[in-house]
């Protein structure tokens, strides 16, 4: 092809046709810009493919860490609400002083009552992206905006749990003086399980000590806050970044 185009050229100089000469160079010139243009045009069109795979795999993969922290959130809530009830049953019993006592069920509850509970979201594809600079790639600037505001909700929701850490913790420290000493050694994931039925503890000396109903009384308090705090903040959030993630996919299914 450039061997034709050659001599071409040769013959219209030979016949001393510059004019022709001219137009024709012209003509070639504009075939190889439009050429290049073509090449740079499927070249960008092969990029912006590859971009739009990667956004839609980025949006699955944030879709499914946002669902997960939903199912956690879940679970979270349902610990509070449970530690909640554990403590009032607690208080409860320190009120009646049955004379008939079932040890498993009540050390149960002791103990759950003394837990702490963390929310652990898992946000991988969030940090990938942050730390790659493809959070570019998502163009709904309210999905970026409120993903990035979950963060600071995060952190304030850890501070509230590393804050009731000590007072539960006192807790716990508190009840072993009238617990079994090998409670502190028992491990037990249901309470369904025989290990309980072996330990023994003081309930009307429990009773009796006005610190263990002051702090079983802050746990309930604070078990209601933090639940609430999370039920309220936290899952309208998450359904709201999920509701965004979901039209982001849409737009970039039809891109």
């Amino acid at each position: 092809m450039i061997s034709f185009f050659r001599k071409i050229r040769q013959k219209l100089l030979s016949q001393n046709r510059v004019t022709r000469y001219l137009v024709y160079a012209l003509g070639e010139i504009f075939l190889v810009v439009i050429g290049i243009l073509i090449a740079l045009q499927v070249n960008n069109w092969n990029e912006g493919r590859k971009l739009n795979k990667q956004k839609a795999v980025l949006l699955e993969n944030l879709e499914q860490d946002f669902e997960e922290n939903q199912k956690r959130l879940d679970l979270i809530i349902g610990f509070l609400n449970d530690r909640e009830k554990y403590a009032r049953h607690i208080l409860a019993l320190l009120d009646s002083l049955p004379e008939k006592l079932d040890s498993i069920p009540t050390v149960f509850a002791l103990e759950r009552a003394g837990f702490v509970h963390y929310f652990n979201p898992t946000q991988p594809t969030y940090e990938e992206m942050k730390s790659s600079g493809t959070l570019s790639l998502i163009s709904n600037k309210e999905l970026k905006r409120v993903m990035s505001s979950y963060q600071t909700f995060l952190e304030y929701s850890y501070r509230i749990e590393e804050k009731n850490s000590d007072l539960i913790q006192s807790f716990a420290d508190r009840i072993l003086r009238y617990m079994d000493p090998d409670f502190g050694t028992v491990n037990i994931t249901d309470n369904e399980s025989k290990a309980y039925a072996g330990v023994h503890f003081d309930l009307k000396a429990m009773s009796n000590d006005t610190e263990i109903h002051y702090l079983l009384n802050l746990i309930v308090h604070k078990s209601i806050v933090e639940a609430g705090y999370k039920d309220r903040i936290f899952r309208p959030r998450l359904k709201y970044i999920l509701e965004l993630i979901k039209e982001e996919k849409k737009i970039a299914s039809n891109e």
